[in-house]
């Protein structure tokens, strides 16, 4: 790249920043922050790693080496680059890898275009004993991947986080997810605990990437999102919570959780929309400061999402909505929420494609 180039970039990336800043300090905006997520249904697709894995075969981390990938990054951010939003661009370890697992010791098998994580139906005393030391395989192959990332990037782009399981998703690995739903009855003390334990592999895993990629103009970054914080900055999911009760969810996850936002600066759950009924026990932990909701694909309905989308930015938290959205869908969130402290993110299958839904985002808010 030619200095020129590196420092129209560079300027670039700081007025978008500004915007992400402004982001979350709530200031009135016109309209909200808008991104398009070109392919980003499938990212394990992005990856000729992975692809020469055979169909169901187990995946080790030493199949997967950090400089092989190099060229996959670079296509992906050049394609993502075609299209102008407000967005800062990044990276991250292979996303479509469920790294959690991993590193709490579960294999790892491809199916089709996705990799599973195999439950582990550990015993009690394996479960109280889970911790995560430095030598651990696929902590170790993680940071490889942070680093190299690092070093190519050169402080051009953010290295950022993947997905990373939440803990009830963790723990129903490591018991089993029928068995994680009656213990969580049966042995709440115990299961606590475990959780507990799940939340701290999690912080470990996301200091350790902290520490390793260094701040990328002050702060941290998450790639599925394109969301950059100025500061710390943690990346939270509970899917398995879709089959919680809200007692459930209150007794024995939501302290793991509030350990979780409570060690870094900023930080960002998603949630599907099948987790909305516990839209309110998620709002009891103040520390959470950014919810995404996915607008899913066969799924709840946009206008069924708003009164959940618009208490959330009633508790004075960042929304952030990401999904295959329409003109239409636009329209609504448009009359129906506050563009302060807001981001719409489209998930489409071109450039081509992104460039005309952003025209028409953009057309909705007039800008």
């Amino acid at each position: 790249m030619s200095t020129n180039n590196h420092n129209d970039e560079a300027g670039t990336t700081q007025e978008k920043l500004a915007s992400y800043r402004d982001l979350w300090a709530r200031k009135p905006r016109a309209r909200p922050l808008v991104g398009v997520d070109v392919g980003g249904w499938f990212p394990f697709q992005r990856f000729s790693c992975l692809a020469a894995i055979p169909d169901m075969g187990y995946i080790e981390p030493g199949m997967l080496v950090p400089e092989e990938s190099r060229e996959d990054y670079a296509a992906f951010l050049r394609n993502s680059r075609l299209v102008r939003d407000d967005l800062v661009k990044g990276v991250a370890p292979i996303p479509a890898i469920p790294w959690m697992e991993g590193v709490l010791g579960a294999r790892l098998r491809r199916n089709k275009d996705s990799v599973w994580a195999e439950e582990r139906k550990l015993d009690w005393p394996q479960l109280e004993s889970i911790t995560v030391t430095d030598d651990n395989p696929w902590l170790s192959k993680y940071l490889s991947f942070v680093a190299d990332l690092s070093a190519t990037a050169d402080g051009r782009y953010p290295v950022g986080l993947p997905i990373l399981r939440g803990v009830s998703d963790m723990f129903g690995m490591l018991r089993g997810h029928m068995e994680a739903l009656i213990d969580c009855v049966e042995e709440p003390a115990r299961t606590r605990k475990v959780c507990g334990l799940c939340a701290d592999a999690l912080i470990a895993l996301v200091r350790g990437h902290h520490e390793t990629a260094g701040r990328f103009y002050g702060g941290h970054f998450i790639e599925q999102y394109a969301m950059w914080a100025p500061g710390t900055l943690v990346r939270m999911q509970e899917d398995e919570t879709a089959l919680y009760s809200p007692t459930l969810y209150e007794e024995i996850i939501a302290d793991a959780d509030r350990k979780i936002a409570q060690a870094f600066d900023y930080s960002l759950i998603h949630l599907h929309s099948s987790s909305l009924f516990l839209i309110d026990q998620f709002l009891a932990i103040p520390e959470i400061t950014m919810f995404e909701i996915n607008k899913d694909i066969c799924e709840m309905e946009l206008p069924e999402m708003i009164p959940y989308l618009r208490k959330i930015q009633d508790h004075d938290r960042l929304l952030y909505v990401r999904g295959p959205l329409t003109r239409d869908d636009v329209s609504l969130i448009s009359k129906n929420l506050a563009p302060d402290g807001l981001v719409l993110q489209t998930v489409v299958g071109s450039v081509d494609e992104g460039l005309e839904v952003l025209d028409a985002i953009r057309s909705v808010y007039g800008a």
